[in-house]
């Protein structure tokens, strides 16, 4: 294989944060070769993908000494002809979303690369039919749930046919299903390219991956051999507690975004003090917008939804909200401050949990999205209340954040706090939960733990 990559001296600090990433060791990417990018969370593995892409310093800014040669060039001079045969998925598919409808947003980047009308039109249509989002097609991308656009930010990037495809987290909002669909596509459609991908759902990719690098938290490169990774860790379990009287009711709750298109139908549930309830489903079967709905965010079109013994409609949200948390599936709607430390009025201890103390006086959209995540558990820690809403909240954590914050649910859930979780992980549902559902076709179905 020749060598694709090379990075000098490479060194890169974003504004108003004082921290210096910095990359040595094992600094080489191979062509046709699909190179597996592992390491703590914030210690730059989506930094360095910005940088292979050619965002740095210009359209991602920031101070940055040293050089990415791209075959042995610049990857600064490079043409933003030559820059667009390099692919790139954001880890937020959120960022990455431009247009108003799904068949717009999947026409861009061809437009731009001046495809044909024709070949665009049958190009997409094939893809969505490979991949089975043909009822996508039609959506607005508001519409659309954290999965689905994944889904259509990972097809967007496959359309323009790049050389080079740097992947940040693929499959972080993917539900199982959809995730090993998405690596048998994989591997029929991309051939004789070079994939660079981060990813701590490592389940997926034993069978793709054809070397392995781990970046430390000091910057330091190394190679580590396939045989010696984990691929299918497994949590410790929690222990089971003594749960308390039921504070949670659902009865016959209906929603829908759209009265031809229902979401929920009929859908029962009883939650106890103490609980932690997991809920699984396929992407866009309705798992956000039932959370959406319990903390009053959305109002269902019937049914009924009782809190402690009260109608939620008959709550004043401030009442509410002190009993009522929800950790959305995007960070950043928690943020509303310009320093880490300032989310978490100054208490340096809850960061220091989150593994975030060095980053007490950085900017919250400054953050990794695991960090952005983990400030977001660290926002919701402080609050104190009762029931707890939380939306993926392991995206972008490595296994010792994970098990950081097992660790934590346990002291909650000791302390009498009852959680519902919307996870596609499931070996961190199957650790922490004491019954785990599937949301299908509109109701909830009990579902066998492993």
């Amino acid at each position: 294989m020749s060598e694709l990559y090379k990075i000098k001296d490479f060194q890169f600090q974003y504004p108003n944060s004082k921290s210096v990433l910095v990359y040595s060791g094992t600094n080489f990417i191979n062509e046709n070769e699909t190179l597996l990018l592992r390491g703590p969370s914030g210690s730059g593995k989506s930094t360095l993908l910005y940088a292979l892409k050619g965002f740095l310093p210009n359209t991602i800014y920031g101070k940055m000494t040293g050089e990415v040669l791209f075959r042995n060039q610049s990857i600064s001079q490079l043409s933003r002809k030559q820059k667009a045969q390099i692919g790139f998925l954001f880890q937020n598919p959120a960022a990455q979303m431009l247009s108003r409808t799904v068949w717009q947003e999947l026409a861009f980047g061809m437009e731009n690369l001046e495809f044909a009308a024709y070949q665009i039109k049958e190009k997409i249509t094939e893809y969505a039919k490979i991949f089975g989002i043909g009822e996508l097609l039609s959506r607005q991308v508001s519409e659309l749930s954290g999965g689905e656009k994944q889904k259509i930010a990972l097809l967007s990037i496959l359309l323009m046919q790049p050389q080079v495809i740097l992947f940040d987290e693929p499959t972080a909002f993917l539900d199982p299903d959809s995730a090993q669909h998405f690596i048998e596509v994989f591997n029929q459609i991309v051939h004789n390219k070079t994939i660079v991908i981060v990813e701590h759902n490592l389940q997926y990719l034993q069978k793709v991956v054809d070397r392995s690098l781990w970046i430390d938290n000091q910057g330091i490169v190394q190679q580590i051999p396939l045989q010696q990774i984990d691929w299918d860790y497994k949590f410790p379990k929690l222990q089971l507690v003594s749960t308390g009287k039921t504070i949670l009711e659902i009865s016959e709750l209906n929603f829908a975004y759209k009265p031809e298109k229902p979401i929920l139908t009929g859908l029962n549930l009883e939650v106890k003090q103490g609980e932690i309830v997991g809920i699984v489903g396929r992407n866009g079967a309705g798992k956000s917008t039932l959370l959406k709905l319990l903390a009053a965010i959305l109002k269902p079109n019937s049914g009924k939804i009782v809190v402690f013994g009260k109608k939620i409609n008959k709550y004043h949200y401030k009442e509410l909200y002190k009993l009522v948390g929800l950790l959305f599936q995007n960070p950043e709607n928690h943020f509303l401050y310009e320093t880490a430390a300032k989310e978490v009025q100054n208490d340096l201890t809850v960061l220091a949990k989150f593994l975030l103390k060095n980053s007490a006086n950085n900017n919250p959209f400054n953050l990794s999205e695991g960090e952005k995540r983990r400030l977001s558990l660290a926002i919701q820690q402080k609050l104190e209340r009762q029931i707890f809403l939380w939306d993926e909240p392991t995206f972008g954590q490595d296994r010792k954040n994970k098990e950081i914050l097992i660790e934590l649910l346990a002291k909650m859930q000791k302390a009498g706090k009852t959680f519902i979780i919307v996870s596609h992980d499931r070996p961190f549902l199957d650790a922490v939960c004491s019954r785990i559902l599937a949301l299908k076709d509109g109701k909830l179905y009990e579902q066998q733990k492993d």
